[in-house]
């Protein structure tokens, strides 16, 4: 995303050698004005701004392609299905090394963390007041609710996405698979004060409801790791945030 503003603010060609999008839920600290569009939500503005980058002609590869190489200040694109392109540069600005080959050294190259989505299906515990649940535990971290996308028409159920944090070693551990997940999740939600359907009345006439089940539906891995490169006079690698990118260039475009 911060690359799309990047090309977005200073009217530079960009290549998109990840198509990794972000996440629906992920929203800025405040609301950012730019063009004609004013939101928090980082998933519209990356939409937006890659259009208008799109519409000037600066994606000129669009989502097509596998793999980048950089050498000197020459870049070799492999794009599907079957093609290749070659293109010179005088800077080139790196924020991702996703499918990337360069020349340049590293100099720091930490543990992966990856950031898990575990979408659920909710079966019983559909119908509640939260729109999200957070819990101090790097699995399963943050739990998001949305309107489901199963169920035609307007309704007011819910199925849920959860959000981790793990290492590698995590990542292929039973006690950490979406399995543990789901577990974790009813867990939470029933802490939370959500439960299901009505499920009939004791002898005494008090009315019983289900607890709460949600089935795994299916999970999504995404590589936060970033090593740290030695830039070069013609490539830099930049690490910054949406935020940054748009409180350091606010105003242009």
């Amino acid at each position: 995303m911060s690359s799309v503003l990047f090309s977005y603010y200073n009217k530079y060609p960009i290549v998109i050698n990840s198509l990794e999008r972000p996440f629906r839920f992920d929203e800025m600290e405040k609301e950012i004005c730019i063009g004609d569009l004013k939101t928090k939500n980082n998933l519209c503005l990356w939409s937006w701004a890659l259009f208008e980058v799109s519409s000037r002609g600066h994606a000129p590869f669009g989502s097509c392609v596998s793999s980048v190489r950089i050498s000197g200040n020459r870049l070799s694109i492999a794009a599907r299905p079957g093609l290749s392109f070659k293109a010179e540069f005088d800077k080139c600005y790196i924020f991702d090394d996703n499918n990337l080959t360069t020349e340049n050294d590293i100099l720091e190259n930490k543990e992966p963390l990856y950031r898990v989505f575990d979408w659920m299906n909710v079966r019983r515990g559909m119908r509640h007041r939260h729109d999200s649940l957070k819990t101090v535990d790097n699995f399963i971290k943050e739990i998001y609710f949305y309107k489901s996308e199963r169920i035609d028409g307007n309704h007011d159920r819910k199925d849920a996405v959860a959000v981790s944090y793990l290492t590698e070693n995590q990542l292929h551990e039973f006690s950490h698979s979406s399995t543990m997940a789901r577990f974790k999740i009813q867990s939470v939600m029933k802490d939370a004060g959500i439960i299901g359907a009505k499920a009939g009345k004791t002898k005494e006439g008090k009315q019983k409801k289900y607890n709460v089940r949600v089935e795994p539906d299916y999970r999504h891995v995404v590589n936060m790791h970033k090593r740290t490169y030695r830039d070069t006079e013609n490539v830099k690698f930049l690490d910054m945030s949406p935020k940054e990118v748009v409180d350091r260039y606010v105003g242009r475009g």
